[in-house]
C-alpha cells in the first residue's frame, strides 16, 4: 500500500526510539527496578515514553499493590534520571533512516524536536548521532510544565516553529507520546515495528524506510509494502 502526507509545514520528532537507538536501556532499566522489586506481572515496556517522575510513580503504584518489602523501595526521579543519563552515555546508534529523513527536511520546512528526556541527555544523544544541528527548535521536558502525554511538549515546539500544531506532522513510537501529539492536534505518524504496541494516529509505519520526503512538493511519500 502507498499514499502520501500533505497539508503540513512542519514536522516535529521524538527523541527515544524515533531518532537515536535509546529506548533499550531505559527498558532495561524499568525492567531492572521491576526486578528488584519483584513485580513479576508488570512489563518494563508499560513503561515506555514515561519521564522519570511518572515512571516513579508508577513503579511506586506496583510496589503497594504487591506490599513489597519495606527495604525494596522505587527510586526516586532524581535516581532515575542519574541512572538513565549514565547509561545514555554510550548511545551513538541513530535509528534507521532516521538521519536521511531528518536531512531530507531539514532546511526545507522547519522541524523540531519533543522529548520527555532532559535537555542534557536529549541533545547529547542528537549530537553524537550527528543530527543536532538539523533541527529548529529542541524542546524537553526541562522547558514544559507537563510532559507527554499532556499535549505541551507538542503545543510548545508548534510555538517555536511559528506553526499551529495542527499543521505539524509529529513522529512518535510509543502510546505515550502518539497521545500527546494527538491531543495537540498534530497529524501523528506511528512507527513502530511491534503490531501489539497501540498507537494514536492517522498512519502506522514499522520503520522509516517506508517514507520519503519530496523538497519539491512538500510531500512525504508512503510506502507501507517496503
Amino acid at each position: 500500500m502507498s499514499g502520501s502526507i500533505t497539508g503540513f509545514s512542519g514536522a516535529v520528532f521524538d527523541c527515544d526510539g524515533i531518532l537515536v537507538d535509546s529506548e533499550a536501556p531505559w527498558i532495561e532499566l524499568m525492567g531492572d527496578y521491576l526486578e528488584l522489586m519483584a513485580a513479576d506481572d508488570t512489563a518494563a515496556e508499560d513503561l515506555r515514553g514515561l519521564t522519570a517522575a511518572e515512571a516513579v510513580a508508577r513503579l511506586q503504584q506496583v510496589h503497594k499493590s504487591l506490599g513489597s518489602p519495606s527495604d525494596v523501595r522505587p527510586p526516586t526521579a532524581e535516581e532515575v534520571d542519574r541512572a538513565y543519563s549514565a547509561a545514555l552515555e554510550h548511545v551513538t546508534a541513530p535509528m534507521p533512516g532516521a538521519p536521511e529523513l531528518v536531512a531530507s527536511l531539514s532546511g526545507s520546512i522547519p522541524i523540531a524536536v519533543a522529548s520527555n528526556g532532559r535537555s542534557g541527555d536529549v541533545r547529547g544523544l542528537l549530537e553524537r548521532a550527528g543530527m543536532l544541528d538539523l533541527f529548529d527548535a529542541i524542546i524537553t521536558i526541562d522547558d514544559v510544565d507537563q510532559g507527554k502525554p499532556a499535549p505541551d511538549p507538542y503545543l510548545l515546539a508548534a510555538q517555536r516553529l511559528g506553526l499551529a500544531a495542527s499543521a505539524v506532522v509529529a513522529f512518535e513510537d510509543s502510546p505515550v507520546g502518539s497521545q500527546a501529539a494527538h491531543t495537540a492536534g498534530c497529524t501523528v505518524i506511528g512507527v513502530n515495528s511491534d503490531p501489539s504496541i497501540e498507537l494514536a494516529g492517522e498512519v502506522r509505519l514499522r520503520h522509516f524506510a517506508q517514507l520519503r520526503f519530496d523538497s519539491r512538493t512538500r510531500t512525504l511519500l508512503l510506502d507501507s509494502d517496503n
